[in-house]
């Protein structure tokens, strides 16, 4: 089959070439009654655009690049698919890389997208506690970036981030609220999201009266095995608490694994506190109770907040999503 070129496009609409290219490029106005002609007759014989040649014309490669720590995690992977859905919506692709949480890897990472000519930039869960700001402000100095799921003050940057503070409020309370009133927070390394969702634990203790000695924190490494040997190692320790609120739910999954290992049934023994809804925390077995990080409009909020910035509008440095508990079975009220 013959492919379409578009002189074949120009030939069939009636036009030249230029103003086929000028409608392509949306480089100089045309007619509106021509524009249409050609856009029917670009529909008509499927006519494809080289990318290449049309991101020379324009000055735009129509791609965004991301940036993100982990794409095993599926915290993550629920993001970029709700930024790639608004992407699409525009007809621009993404070019997605992952850090493995270096701080190092993510400037390698940004410097190859600026090298690649990205149109824009989003950076999930940026490495903030190695890299210094001014590395960020520059980036979005040169080219239109996006920071998700993090927030350090600035307001040179755009940030899309949940309100985790809240969250593990809400959380925390809802389990002393059941009744519970020996708790145990596992969070992840130290950093933004434990330290948010740390804080938030700790206002509900505080809210309640709760005393030292009727809490303990554990520190893990936000993943599903890590938290499993951590909690085997810790159960001695455990006996004295009747729930566990962990900082993400791959955590939790881990948690229920190691006190099932022993002998421990959820919630009956012990009750498990999850935090962000990934989609399998509502499939494992009793269904999780978890804090909703609403991870595809994290994304979805992240993709509509660069377009706005392609287009050259104001938005708001600091966009707050709501958090919300959703209760399933792994939590029960003391009795």
């Amino acid at each position: 089959m013959k492919k379409i070129s578009i002189k074949d496009v120009a030939k069939a609409a009636g036009v030249s070439i230029t103003t086929v290219s000028r409608v392509l490029n949306n480089s100089y106005p045309v007619n509106e009654q021509t524009k249409q002609k050609v856009l029917e007759t670009v529909d008509k014989l499927n006519f494809q655009p080289n990318a290449i040649a049309r991101g020379l014309v324009s000055k735009k490669t129509h791609t965004i690049g991301i940036s993100v720590p982990y794409i095993t995690n599926m915290f993550f992977t629920e993001v970029v698919q709700g930024i790639a859905d608004q992407l699409k919506r525009i007809g621009y692709s993404l070019i997605l890389s992952h850090t493995q949480g270096d701080g190092d890897e993510e400037m390698k990472v940004i410097q190859n997208f600026l090298n690649r000519q990205v149109d824009g930039i989003i950076i999930m869960d940026p490495f903030i506690e190695s890299v210094s700001p001014e590395f960020y402000r520059e980036i979005h100095a040169q080219i239109p970036t996006v920071i998700v799921n993090k927030y350090f003050s600035s307001d040179e940057l755009v940030f899309v981030i949940n309100d985790e503070e809240q969250g593990a409020y809400e959380g925390t309370d809802y389990l002393l609220r059941l009744g519970h009133r020996k708790l145990v927070f596992v969070s992840g390394f130290d950093g933004y999201a434990s330290n948010v969702k740390r804080a938030g634990f700790m206002k509900a203790l505080a809210h309640h009266r709760i005393p030292d000695e009727d809490y303990l924190i554990l520190e893990g490494d936000f993943t599903s095995e890590g938290t499993y040997r951590l909690l085997r190692k810790e159960l001695k320790r455990l006996k004295n608490y009747s729930a566990i609120f962990c900082a993400n739910d791959l955590m939790a999954i881990g948690a229920m694994k190691a006190l099932r290992s022993q002998g421990y049934q959820v919630p009956q023994d012990f009750s498990v506190l999850g935090f962000d809804n990934i989609g399998i925390s509502s499939l494992f077995i009793p269904g999780i109770t978890t804090v909703s990080q609403n991870i595809y409009d994290l994304g979805r909020v992240s993709g509509q907040t660069i377009i706005k910035l392609l287009e050259g509008k104001k938005v708001p440095s600091r966009h707050v999503l709501k958090t919300s508990l959703v209760i399933r079975e792994s939590c029960q009220e003391v009795k």
